[in-house]
């Protein structure tokens, strides 16, 4: 044999090591992607932040500009109590559209990919949905519970009431009949259950965002102020103001 050929017999891998650099990139790529992941969603969380803080600022901006009085969400139905904290009528979010840049400025930047698809952004017998729910200006708060939750919320009405009132929350919602349960922030980002999910799920229909990841949400304040909160610290509400139990429920 001859010298070229033995030194690089020597100097190649044999399989059994080329098998176990493999299984240590593996390894490695095992322990690094979650952390990867998470640092991911950590600085969405930031951005989510800032865009809450935004729409605050719009919603203040409008009631500068109309007697302190906050924007009212509204609906196109043809039942003025047939809200939700998360759908605009059309002539609410052209009249928002007019302080912030785009409608994308009213959703979690992690809900954006849903958002946008024609049969989540809009719906022809209600409105215009958003990323968040917008708990400014509703009509007939505290709106009854129903059987799934017995906490109520006051709606605030104007720009000058207390400060600590909460204005603006992350869009941790789960409406039955909807068939829809979801949670902008998991540990790695977004999930949502919806109709192509409960098509193949054989369990009860009783999911909500936190039983299936969720790990919180921020909640932006009357003041501008916004925080995250652990999901622990968030109560369920009524986020539809009819339809009892088979209305939407959000969590802030």
């Amino acid at each position: 044999m001859n010298r070229d050929l033995q030194s690089s017999l020597k100097n190649g891998f044999t399989l059994i090591e080329l098998l176990i650099v493999v299984s240590i990139i593996a390894v490695l790529a095992s322990l690094l992607l979650p952390a990867l992941t998470g640092a991911k969603e950590r600085a969405r969380r930031v951005a989510c932040l800032n865009n809450e803080r935004q729409f605050v600022l719009a919603a203040l901006l409008y009631a500068n500009d109309n007697n302190h009085r906050l924007p009212v969400p509204g609906t196109d139905n043809y039942n003025p109590d047939d809200t939700h904290t998360a759908i605009l009528s059309s002539m609410s979010a052209t009249n928002l559209l007019r302080y912030v840049s785009t409608l994308k400025s009213l959703d979690c930047p992690n809900l954006h990919a849903w958002m946008e698809q024609v049969d989540w952004r809009n719906h022809l017998t209600y409105g215009v949905a958003i990323g968040y729910h917008y708990l400014g200006g509703h009509r007939g708060t505290p709106w009854d519970g129903g059987a799934q939750t017995t906490f109520r919320w006051i709606s605030p009405q104007t720009a000058n009431e207390d400060p600590t009132t909460k204005l603006i929350a992350d869009l941790n919602v789960f409406c039955y009949s909807f068939t829809r349960v979801l949670s902008p922030h998991t540990s790695r980002g977004p999930l949502v259950h919806d109709n192509s999910y409960y098509r193949s799920y054989m369990g009860p229909m009783n999911e909500t965002p936190g039983s299936i990841g969720g790990q919180g949400g921020n909640i932006a304040l009357l003041d501008g102020s916004a925080s995250w909160r652990p999901m622990k610290k968030l109560r369920a509400y009524k986020a539809s103001q009819l339809w009892d139990t088979s209305g939407a429920y959000g969590y802030w």
